[in-house]
């Protein structure tokens, strides 16, 4: 799964030097990292429960 999520992001990266960082093409790569990292997550620490709102972590 870490092979698959480094991988995704270095093709983000390229289409974000290629296309621009709010290209859609660019957007949509990232759309499928965040899954990929988000299964990653709920995969490595069942315990935590799935949020719908995660935490900031900047004070407000």
């Amino acid at each position: 799964m870490i092979m698959l999520i480094e991988k995704k992001r270095q093709q983000m990266i390229e289409l974000a030097l290629t296309y621009g960082f709010t290209a859609k093409e660019t957007i949509q790569c990232s759309q499928e990292l965040d899954e990929l990292i988000n299964e990653y997550v709920k995969q490595t620490f069942p315990m935590f429960p799935a949020q719908e709102h995660s935490p900031s972590l900047v004070p407000q």
